[in-house]
């Protein structure tokens, strides 16, 4: 089986935003004002939404790079 390559920094790079934006409260208490609305939702709410969709977006751009990179070749038996 041969060597996988390593990570796309492109990917890399998205997992620490997803990080920081989920881990960094200053964040969350800005979108979580008392009366911003948003289509009549709660900012914090769109807020954990929008987060949500990020993050799984990179998951799915992970599992991409790594079906291009053949992380889940395996060998014959």
């Amino acid at each position: 089986m041969p060597p996988v390559t390593s990570r796309s920094s492109f990917v890399s790079i998205w997992f620490i935003l997803d990080a920081v934006l989920a881990l960094f409260p200053p964040i969350y208490w800005v979108a979580g004002g008392p009366t911003p609305l948003i289509a009549g939702i709660p900012c914090s709410i769109v807020y954990f939404v929008l987060l949500t969709a990020f993050i799984c977006g990179s998951l799915i751009a992970a599992y991409v790079d790594d079906e291009r990179r053949g992380a889940f070749r395996t060998s014959a038996p």
